[in-house]
């Protein structure tokens, strides 16, 4: 018998797992009309002049404030009941997520207090070399830092989530060999099918899979395919291409929806963006392409989240699979490293 996409949509609990765009006014309602039950936003970034201690702060009050004042639609995520009583409740449970490590410093009593304010995912890097470890675009990854090392142990003694996106492959190698927790790729997709160095080529998927991780769906175009419009099924053929290859309960949700992409922002004001972005060096040209950024056709914004779990349906992924990618898959490893 088909299954009917609307009911697997409103029984499954969804979770996307990397969500910057969450940070634009209220687009947290987007969120909501797609479905979902709960959201990654990014409240510590790896770019100069937010990447710190102090920026990192700020933005965490903020979200806490705007919790607070919406309490009839967000709930602050600590916790897998947390995430459970956001879907019986019908709100967004937001989860505090670091896109890189420059946030806490060099001192790792920081994340002591970032995690008594809600943090529970953190990026080891974002690209470049930092106090943890090498980004993907570093031409010599050398690996985590003897700092990184001690990051690992204090990451998984708070029971944070390490996330190695934008992450180097030996780094993300050493921080799985080093972890006692899962590690995940919160929004990465297979080299196989776009070869963009943010994603994965097989080795890594295996090792993300073996290791209890997933690997997030990532809708930035770029990493999608060579289309300047990627489509749906593009995006499509990742979920399945990793999870023939490592298994469905290795995928999940991180589409990366961003503050500059089309239909959010005008190009005039992505270009200036991208233009410190790469001045920065915190992106490359070579694998970030210039706006305008048009995301998957049917997924352009949250509100389509419903069009991926059909899709995945149509697909052929078993319903059973399809809640497990959409978010069963991250609450099981969120039910394994949250303490």
């Amino acid at each position: 018998m088909n299954s009917d996409p609307k009911r697997v949509h409103k029984e499954s609990i969804v979770i996307d797992g990397t969500c910057p765009l969450l940070s634009h006014a209220d687009s947290f309602e987007m969120w909501l009309a797609g479905g979902a039950t709960a959201a990654c936003a990014t409240v510590g970034y790896g770019q100069p002049e937010l990447g710190n201690v102090t920026a990192a702060t700020k933005i965490m009050g903020g979200w806490l404030r705007k919790i607070k004042d919406n309490p009839d639609k967000l709930i602050l995520v600590e916790t897998v009941e947390d995430i459970r009583r956001a879907k019986a409740q019908g709100k967004l449970g937001i989860i505090f997520h670091f896109q890189g490590s420059c946030n806490i410093g060099d001192n790792l009593n920081t994340l002591d207090c970032f995690h008594r304010a809600g943090l529970r995912m953190l990026q080891l890097c974002y690209n470049v070399e930092d106090k943890i470890g090498c980004g993907c675009t570093v031409p010599e990854d050398k690996g985590l830092s003897d700092f990184g090392r001690e990051a690992i142990v204090e990451l998984n003694r708070l029971g944070i989530v390490i996330d190695c996106a934008h992450t180097g492959l030996r780094t993300t190698s050493e921080a799985i060999a080093a972890s006692k927790n899962p590690v995940i790729v919160s929004h990465a997709n297979a080299r196989k099918l776009c070869g963009n160095s943010r994603n994965l080529p097989d080795h890594m998927i295996k090792a993300i899979a073996d290791n209890g991780g997933v690997i997030g769906l990532n809708g930035y175009p770029a990493f999608v395919s060579a289309k300047e419009r990627p489509t749906l099924d593009d995006l499509l053929d990742h979920a399945v291409y990793m999870a023939d290859l490592a298994g469905p309960q290795a995928v999940s949700v991180g589409v990366d929806y961003f503050e500059y992409q089309a239909g959010v922002v005008d190009d005039a004001t992505a270009g200036i963006v991208y233009d410190y972005l790469l001045k920065s060096g915190t992106w490359a040209p070579g694998e970030y392409p210039p706006p305008p950024w048009y995301y998957p056709e049917g997924m352009e914004l949250p509100d389509k989240l419903p069009n991926l779990t059909a899709g995945l349906l149509r697909r052929g992924f078993a319903e059973e699979d399809v809640k497990g990618i959409m978010g069963g898959n991250l609450m099981r490893v969120f039910g394994q490293v949250w303490t």
